[in-house]
């Protein structure tokens, strides 16, 4: 049943070429980095991610406001559009509880947002090669931790924006509570980050991939998993909970 609504939901995406407008922009957006890498010297800040560092200038630009913009949209999509259908207070046809349709739907836009993560690691590199060579592979060890790393925020990120769209009554306004949502919290990240380390999950987004320089510790590394699987399983609460009060 699951992977039925599975097929729907990418059926749904398919056809609005939502995910092909994504992959165009984004490769824009990293051939322009590379340009730019290129004519900079190791001096200033884009020179410096020149060679091996240049995967993790590229991850950096997805989780910065681009990548977490598009899944914002994916969710609104997927889920504010049926709510303003009224789909989630309609009765489900074929014996499909509105659970299952959560959980297609939520399952439907962690595959995405790993396929975006991949396809931005995997062009970057691509596109590093043919620029520096092996070069692009000097600093592997490194942003394949950042990797692995950033996958805990970025699954914490799918959850919250699950939680948000199911509050919001329409795609504009899911995407304006999102953006302001993250220009806040970024500004908060770069001035106040040793306070909202402890409780703020999107705070990792940027200290696992090494945002303006910072440093991956041990006790980083170690707080930040904390405070994601809590923040995670805190979501999970709040989206089943918000999931029962639609249905009755």
């Amino acid at each position: 049943m699951i992977i039925r609504l599975l097929n729907i939901q990418f059926a749904r995406l398919k056809r609005q070429k939502i995910l092909y407008l994504f992959f165009a922009v984004m490769a824009v957006i990293i051939i322009s980095n590379a340009l730019q890498c290129i004519g900079s010297s190791e001096d200033n800040g884009m020179g410096y991610y020149a060679d091996g560092k240049f995967p993790t200038m590229c991850m950096q630009s997805y989780i910065d406001i681009v990548g977490t913009l598009f899944l914002s949209f994916i969710s609104a999509v997927l889920i504010c559009g049926e709510k303003a259908s009224g789909m989630f207070r309609q009765p489900l046809l074929n014996g499909v509880s509105k659970k299952q349709l959560l959980i297609a739907k939520t399952v439907s836009i962690f595959i995405v947002a790993l396929i975006c993560f991949l396809f931005v690691v995997i062009v970057s590199i691509i596109t590093g090669f043919f620029l520096w060579g092996s070069h692009i592979f000097d600093y592997a060890q490194e942003y394949l931790l950042q990797m692995l790393l950033l996958a805990f925020p970025q699954i914490t990120m799918v959850l919250f924006l699950v939680l948000l769209s199911l509050y919001m009554s329409n795609i504009s306004s899911m995407m304006c509570a999102s953006l302001i949502i993250l220009l806040v919290n970024n500004l908060f990240s770069q001035f106040f980050g040793s306070y909202i380390s402890f409780v703020d999950f999107m705070y990792y987004l940027y200290a696992f991939s090494g945002y303006n320089g910072m440093e991956l510790t041990g006790k980083m590394i170690v707080l930040g998993i904390a405070v994601n699987v809590i923040t995670g399983i805190i979501l999970v609460y709040g989206i089943s909970r918000r999931t029962n009060s639609m249905i009755m």
